[in-house]
């Protein structure tokens, strides 16, 4: 039947584009020189828009036009070409992704927004990669700050922030028809039509659907995780006759979810290989307000309500999420920039306890209130910016948390500039860390006990926040307007990271056998020093290609780290006439001791051609160098059997009218 549907839908589009069609207006970023690209305002760093070049932070920015010539279809996958994050592919729907260390497919140190939206769950303080299927033709950039972002973001933002933003509703006007198929039984359709509202306002409303097979797994059989969603949604910008600007959006998603993992059992031969198919829904609304009160004086004030079910049969989890900010932006005396505001969140969850996992309490209320400032100072007729704030934050686990940030840019002349930054962040601790009570693995009986062995993971409301020191430095550098290189440098100090530690062993008969539980207590027992920096450099030879190449390097001396020490990345975006394209993108990741996974070089490749401003036919090879491979092994604690990445070509086909 799905089939059937996407073939109907390249019909339409091919007999529309016949019919119809008429000239789409040119994406913003597609004929940017790389000067230009340097000047791109982005919001993320400071909360109020800034070029690149003028950021005191580690910051890349993925345009429009990047995530479309990638061939990317996901938001992990656009991200594979950031330096500094890694970004690690564990089964069909599942991801690892972290920035500066600590990686897993629970990574909690890295803050996730889509349009100021956080997406990370405070399950486990991490984000669900496969809820977050936002259309990306919808994306404007994406912005990622590697680096601390806390003073303005608060807990979570410790390594990094992503904040994805859409494009205006202006900008996304008439209808756009997608549709796609691959070789791993992918199937893909989109559509989205925008309008007018009144005088001053536009909307556009949307709706997405895919479905992907599974993959070989790690464990000689074939993997469980194939998967499939659906989303809607809208937005809608509108400007009063005051000159207020309104800004709504909603979506409504439905996700069915394939794994495979092994359970524990306490009787020979004391594990499982399991399938389960595991059923996501969810929604979310969100509303802005603004007010110009004068020439750069501005306040904001923002609202976003989401909740989602999550069944599976090893935990469920309902919850619902309320987030307010307020917002206020303005300059005093031409050289202090300030940025303040207060917000707060409350979140509550019922969680459903299986054979393997329990929650004590089993519904819960976590909350947290905060107010932040932040003042950018200007000296020496602007060339020297210096930026001091912090964010002041009271949750319900921890109490109050402070989180200052310093920082200094220095522009040494119009081609030069060097930047340094310290900063202090905390990661709270998770639902999962304070009460979850897991059961990890079953060892068999020894000799000298006589009875099986289950280890068991419980949580401690004593558990306090991951504390982080970080030290910063920079240097960007454009020797020709066709150059640049962008150098970023750090070394972080942890404090009180979250561990287990072996408590005392006792012998129990529930599960109806009798045998012994070594309980691992969660404590604030680890702490790390990691080091690295990331190089990045750009060369646009001709206006046809523009090239892109970085390098960056990671160190620590965490035993559990499992990040790669080397990452190398490379991409060519070439314009073969002005109706063809030819894009390609290879990376080189090194192999991870703790991980127990192989280093691994490859290569994508994206042909496209425009016979029509309006429609694109384009097909992607991914995974061109192996036919398959391992790119992450999946977290033993959750059983994960991991799958591996295949050879594949994806065939998709684009209109807008």
């Amino acid at each position: 039947m799905k089939r059937h549907w996407v073939a109907a839908a390249v019909a339409a589009s091919v007999l529309s584009a016949v019919a119809a069609a008429r000239p789409a207006s040119a994406q913003d970023y597609a004929d940017l020189t790389l000067e230009q690209l340097m000047k791109i305002e982005i919001t993320s760093a400071a909360k109020r828009p800034e070029s690149i070049e003028n950021t005191p932070a580690a910051v890349f920015v993925l345009t429009d036009e990047d995530i479309r010539r990638m061939g990317a279809r996901s938001i992990p996958e656009a991200l594979r070409m950031v330096p500094g994050l890694n970004v690690a592919q564990i089964t069909g729907s599942s991801w690892a992704i972290s920035a500066r260390g600590f990686n897993s497919r629970f990574a909690n140190k890295l803050l996730v927004l889509i349009d100021g939206r956080t997406v990370y769950t405070p399950l486990f303080s991490g984000v669900y990669w496969d809820r977050q299927d936002t259309l990306l033709e919808d994306v404007d950039r994406i912005e990622v700050i590697r680096g601390p972002g806390a003073a303005l973001w608060g807990a979570n933002a410790v390594n990094g922030v992503i904040n994805v933003i859409t494009k205006h509703s202006r900008d996304t006007q008439g209808t756009y028809l997608a549709a796609g198929a691959g070789s791993d039984d992918e199937i893909r359709s989109a559509v989205r039509h925008g309008g007018r509202l009144g005088d001053g306002g536009h909307y556009r409303v949307y709706g997405q659907a895919f479905n992907e097979g599974s993959r070989p797994g790690t464990d000689g059989v074939g993997g469980a995780d194939d998967w499939r969603t659906a989303r809607v949604g809208f937005r809608a910008d509108l400007v009063d006759r005051s000159g207020d600007s309104w800004h709504f959006q909603g979506g409504s998603f439905s996700s069915v979810v394939g794994d495979g993992y092994i359970g524990p059992t306490l009787t020979a031969p004391y594990s499982e290989r399991l399938e389960v198919d595991s059923e996501v829904t969810g929604s979310f609304v969100l509303g802005s307000w603004s007010r110009e009160l004068a020439a750069d004086n501005k306040i904001e004030l923002r609202a976003y309500y989401q909740s989602e079910v999550f069944d599976d049969p090893r935990v469920g989890e309902e919850r619902g999420t309320l987030d307010v900010e307020a917002l206020h932006r303005f300059v005093v005396g031409g050289r202090h920039n300030i940025v303040w505001g207060v917000g707060g969140r409350y979140s509550r969850d019922d969680l459903a306890e299986s054979f393997s996992v329990d929650f004590e309490p089993d519904s819960d209320d976590q909350y947290l209130v905060n107010a932040f400032g932040q003042d950018t100072m200007q000296f020496f007729g602007g060339r020297v910016e210096v930026t001091l704030g912090t964010k002041l934050e009271y949750n319900s686990y921890t109490g109050l948390e402070v989180q200052p940030n310093l920082r200094a840019l220095w522009h040494l002349d119009d081609r030069n500039a060097v930047w340094a930054g310290v900063s202090r962040a905390v990661r709270t601790p998770s639902r999962a860390e304070n009460d979850l009570d897991i059961l990890g693995i079953v060892l068999p009986p020894s000799t000298a006990a006589g009875l099986p062995t289950a280890i068991r993971f419980v949580g401690d409301r004593a558990v306090r926040s991951e504390e982080l020191l970080a030290l910063e430095a920079g240097y960007r550098w454009r020797p020709l307007d066709s150059v640049s290189f962008d150098l970023a440098t750090f070394y972080n100090f942890y404090d009180r990271l979250v561990t287990s530690t072996a408590g005392q062993p006792y012998v129990s008969t529930s599960g109806g056998t009798t045998h012994v539980v070594l309980p691992l207590d969660t404590a604030n027992d680890g702490e790390a020093d990691v080091y690295g920096f990331e190089l990045v450099g750009n060369w646009q030879p001709v206006e046809s290609l523009r090239l892109q190449g970085w390098y960056s390097f990671l160190q620590t001396d965490y035993a559990l780290n499992a990040d790669p020490n080397h990452q190398v990345g490379v991409r060519s975006l070439l314009n073969l006439t002005r109706t063809v394209t030819l894009d390609a993108a290879a990376r080189y990741v090194s192999e991870i001791d703790s991980n127990d996974t192989d280093a691994y070089a490859e290569l994508g490749i994206r042909l496209a051609w425009r016979p029509v401003p309006n429609l694109e036919l384009a097909i992607l090879g991914q995974n061109l160098l192996h036919s398959e491979r391992l790119e992450f092994k999946g977290d033993e604690l959750a059983g994960t059997i991991s799958t591996k990445a295949e050879r594949s070509v994806f065939g998709s086909l684009t209109l807008k009218f």
